[in-house]
């Protein structure tokens, strides 16, 4: 009874220097994409530029973000809970300007194996640097935000990261309209990136007094990092929600990658696949702030799961038909229908994992989805490219890859009909409310 008494001597509260924070992790994730897609919206300027290495090579530039994940995503949650959530966001920030710099310096490089090797050494710190700042809005919000923003902060990050990829999708092409332009458009991403580095170290390390109950009870309800894992491993409903977002991301960034890859061959111009990928994204911006902000008010989590999985699956479907000789309107339709139902999905998966495993640390089971998106992604990316049809009709064209991915989307609607953990986080916040 004292114990209660203790930890409710003061009041739950939020702090306005929450926005602070996550403006800055939503701008630390913009330019992280930057960094991340710096060649992939001008693949064929990119691979003349680094003296014809070959359109595999290029793609690098973006499987490296998804293979550094491997091993940086779990060091950044550890982190996250051995230091502070200040102390990741800036270690990210520290190592995508260390790493955008180092690339811009492989411009100077007159030897075209040295150019490209600084570049792809710089897009690895970079890489390593990503999961700090993708990672960390699910734990921020947790600390910062009560229940009722929680939802819609917690998507920041991967909204934010999206709005990255559709700058770089609409602004990269702009700048980059010959090889000769590449210097330039590394140099404008480096400059960006030490421009939001530098105010992530004023991020306060955490509020004054805690915004929730289940905030101020974490340390009392702390598991270490292997009874997390554990836990993890051992929950079906975590599995379902980690195969939904890891399939469905990592499709979406598999997607955005190679988007110009995929229609140019059908008469589409570069400018016009940034369109598409704009749309995409822009969409996803206005599906997922609306669904951030319906499942705070509401609690339906589960509703908006088993409805937009198998939208999302059925779009996929439907841009085996649409990619073809005059099919840019239609292609674009489902583009912005695609972009709307997927990231609706990221704020309900983040938020899931976190309601389904409770009292799991958010650090860890965020990571853990993010992580599994990463590597899929890889996995998507390297087996898609593969599918290229050099000799087929058109020459280059990527039905394959396509067919691949509405073979992977539409059977996650099965699973997902299945989930059917309570939200134990907002449980165990109303029986405290109640309680006290």
């Amino acid at each position: 009874m004292i114990d209660n008494e203790e930890e409710f001597s003061f009041i739950f509260k939020t702090y306005k220097m929450r926005f602070y924070g996550i403006v800055l992790i939503a701008l630390a994730n913009i330019a992280s994409s930057l960094n991340w897609l710096s060649v992939a919206p001008v693949p064929d300027l990119a691979n003349e530029y680094f003296n014809n290495c070959g359109l595999s090579t290029i793609n690098w530039f973006s499987n490296i973000f998804m293979l550094a994940y491997i091993i940086a995503g779990p060091v950044s949650s550890w982190v996250y809970d051995r230091w502070s959530i200040k102390t990741g966001i800036v270690i990210g920030a520290v190592m995508q300007s260390i790493g955008a710099w180092l690339r811009y310096f492989s411009t100077f490089i007159s030897d075209p194996t040295g150019k490209i090797v600084l570049a792809l050494v710089g897009q690895i710190v970079c890489a390593i640097g990503q999961p700090f700042i993708l990672n960390v809005s699910t734990p921020y919000a947790a600390l910062w935000f009560s229940a009722d923003g929680r939802g819609t902060a917690s998507v920041v990050g991967g909204l934010a990261n999206s709005v990255g990829m559709a700058i770089a999708d609409l602004i990269i092409p702009v700048i980059v309209t010959d090889q000769s332009n590449i210097p330039l458009c590394f140099l404008i991403i480096a400059c960006v990136t030490i421009g939001v580095t530098l105010p992530t170290f004023f991020i306060p390390k955490k509020p004054k007094t805690p915004p929730s109950y289940s905030a101020s009870s974490k340390n009392k309800y702390a598991l270490t990092y292997w009874q997390s894992f554990v836990k993890l491993i051992t929950n079906y409903n975590f599995l379902i929600i980690m195969i939904t977002f890891g399939i469905i991301c990592g499709l979406a960034s598999t997607f955005t990658s190679l988007l110009t890859q995929i229609v140019t061959p059908y008469g589409v111009s570069v400018d016009e696949a940034g369109y598409l990928g704009a749309a995409f994204i822009v969409a996803g911006l206005v599906g997922a702030f609306a669904t951030g902000i319906f499942i705070d008010k509401t609690g339906r989590h589960k509703l908006i799961l088993k409805i937009f999985v198998p939208i999302v699956g059925c779009m996929f479907l439907a841009l085996i038909f649409t990619v073809k000789e005059n099919g840019y309107i239609p292609t674009m339709v489902i583009c912005v229908i695609l972009g709307f139902f997927t990231f609706s999905l990221l704020p309900v998966s983040l938020e899931l994992s976190v309601e389904c495993s409770y009292p799991v640390s958010e650090s860890i089971s965020s990571s853990f989805l993010w992580m599994a998106s990463q590597i899929l992604g890889l996995v998507f990316l390297a087996c898609m490219d593969a599918l290229r049809d050099d000799n087929g009709s058109p020459p280059g064209n990527m039905k394959k890859a396509l067919i691949m991915g509405a073979g992977l989307s539409m059977p996650v609607m099965i699973v997902t009909a299945i989930y059917n953990s309570p939200n134990r986080r907002l449980d165990f916040e109303e029986r405290n409310k109640a309680s006290h």
